[in-house]
């Protein structure tokens, strides 16, 4: 569930930031959060993520 969330949130903001921006420039915005989200993930997982920013 806590990944449906999450995919559900993301999708929604894209959207929120895709609305305004023309076709190619929906690419770089979609190849940029990507990076973001990728970026954090693994340093999450390589344990380098502030304790007091775990919400589990």
């Amino acid at each position: 569930m806590d990944i449906a969330v999450s995919v559900v949130s993301l999708l929604l903001v894209l959207f929120l930031i895709a609305r305004g921006t023309p076709g190619r420039t929906l690419l770089v915005v979609l190849a940029a959060t990507l990076a973001v989200v990728v970026l954090i993930v693994g340093i999450e997982r390589a344990g380098m993520w502030p304790s007091e920013l775990h919400t589990r």
